[in-house]
């Protein structure tokens, strides 16, 4: 099997560590990578990456999408350039009409239906229409102050509400998380963009709320967000931002979830700034779920890192996407993300029990490899030459017992016996056509019109 081919849009903080993350692991290859910045256009990712590319192939960063997302160029996109769901919209579209699965970092397609039910939908229906399966993550939203805090609910019989906290360090994220939480500036800077509402902060907390309360079944009918600016009393300089004494290292926002009887039912709270050691600010993710008869606690302390965080949600949930059905997906219609440590396309599975405890007797399909991939024709193309060329067989088998990958013994329909490898294929015949494509489909009226010249056949 090819390995899975992986398109990136966008190669800042998030987007080169995600690159460098897949450069590490098997069975997946970044195939192309499209950003905007002058300054990298034109360079080979593992050059700007400082990693040996070894036998992989040579990825120059463009400019222009149209080089990088196109129908077959790649399995899946990642999109790690916005926060909001309207400004990286025709990103997303151009990916999902181009027959591409889509994992996105922006923080509202965590849960866009939140803020943008109308794009949500349109999402949804448009990634049906081709095939894809389209998904937003990250630590958080994504992990923390929602999916973690739902899988601790599952403990429960009966949740009365719910407090979380994340305090953590803004330092691995880059120029755009430094400038939506107002890193460097002054209070009058900060007041001022609080009135113009240009001051983002984080971004995610109507995303969290609503994962929690759909996840539970809970109705929450209010919501407020509170902003207040964290000030510096020491110099602060990141990689990507600097505060100066007196001026913002960052802000916490807290957001409550009410019911409809007015009582808090989550209340979650999240004071982000850079270096938060350098005020001996110790970082940590809390949990506490007041069920009634008891109060549940968890503690991660420090904090679970948010940049490697996020880059690992987006790699690890790759297998996922792409076996999902197709549509608009959460973290919560898809399988528990784990850290995979083996080659990724042994994950592209959706039956974990198929191919077990076949016996004798049996009516099976078995591989045979009639030709490797130093035997196979030097005129071939490149990646097909990368394949064995098989032969599949269908007979009883003749083991006693055996699994999906044992190399057994099944005989035919007329007699013939043959070695190979057990599969879990199908023995019934069965084809496609592929995806269906909505330009053919439009080609086909257009034909019909032509030949029939608006008669109703």
């Amino acid at each position: 099997m090819q390995e899975i081919r992986i398109g990136l849009w966008g190669f800042g903080a998030m987007g080169s560590g995600i690159a460098k993350m897949i450069a590490s692991k098997k069975g997946v290859v970044i195939t192309g990578v499209c950003d905007k910045w002058d300054e990298i256009v034109g360079k080979d990712i593992y050059e700007l990456l400082e990693m040996d590319r070894g036998d992989r192939p040579e990825v120059k960063i463009t400019s222009d999408e149209n080089e990088v997302f196109y129908p077959g160029s790649c399995d899946l996109a990642i999109l790690a350039t916005d926060s909001f769901t309207a400004a990286q919209m025709s990103k997303l579209v151009h990916c999902i009409e181009n027959g591409i699965n889509v994992i996105s970092t922006a923080e509202e397609m965590a849960w866009p239906q939140a803020q943008h039910p109308d794009l949500a939908k349109e999402l949804d229906v448009l990634a049906k229409k081709h095939g894809v399966s389209v998904l937003g993550t990250g630590i958080i939203p994504g992990f923390v102050l929602d999916y973690l805090i739902l899988a601790l609910t599952g403990t429960c019989e009966n949740v009365d509400s719910i407090e979380a906290a994340r305090i953590n360090d803004l330092a691995p994220f880059g120029t755009a998380v430094m400038h939506e939480q107002g890193v460097g500036i002054s209070v009058e800077e900060f007041e001022r963009r609080m009135a113009a509402d240009d001051l983002a902060g984080h971004v995610g907390f109507p995303e969290s709320v609503g994962m929690i309360a759909e996840g539970m079944g809970v109705e929450v009918t209010d919501s407020e967000i509170t902003k207040d600016p964290i000030i510096t009393e020491v110099d602060r300089k990141s990689k990507y931002g600097e505060a100066k004494k007196g001026n913002l290292a960052g802000i916490r926002q807290q957001v409550f979830g009410r019911n409809a009887d007015g009582k808090t039912f989550i209340h979650l709270d999240h004071p982000q700034q850079i270096l938060p050691e350098m005020a001996n600010t110790d970082t940590g993710d809390y949990i506490t779920i007041h069920t009634g008869d008891y109060d549940m606690n968890m503690r991660i302390k420090p904090e679970t890192p948010g940049g490697i965080g996020t880059i690992a949600m987006c790699v690890n949930m790759i297998p996922h996407v792409i076996t999902a059905t197709p549509g608009l997906k959460t973290m919560l219609d898809l399988p528990v993300p784990r850290c995979i440590m083996g080659d990724f396309r042994d994950q592209l599975v959706t039956d974990r029990f198929a191919g077990y405890g076949f016996k004798k007797g049996d009516y099976v399909v078995i591989e045979v490899e009639i030709l490797t991939p130093e035997q196979r024709a030097p005129q071939i193309p490149e990646d097909t030459k990368e394949t064995s060329l098989i032969a599949l067989y269908k007979g009883y088998l003749q083991d006693e017992t055996a699994n999906e990958g044992d190399v057994v013994t099944i005989k035919t329909a007329i007699g013939r016996e043959v070695e190979g490898v057990l599969t879990t294929r199908d023995t019934s015949p069965t084809h496609t056509y592929g995806k269906v494509v909505p330009e053919l489909l439009e080609t086909h009226k257009m034909v019909r019109d032509f030949v029939f010249e608006g008669e109703d056949k």
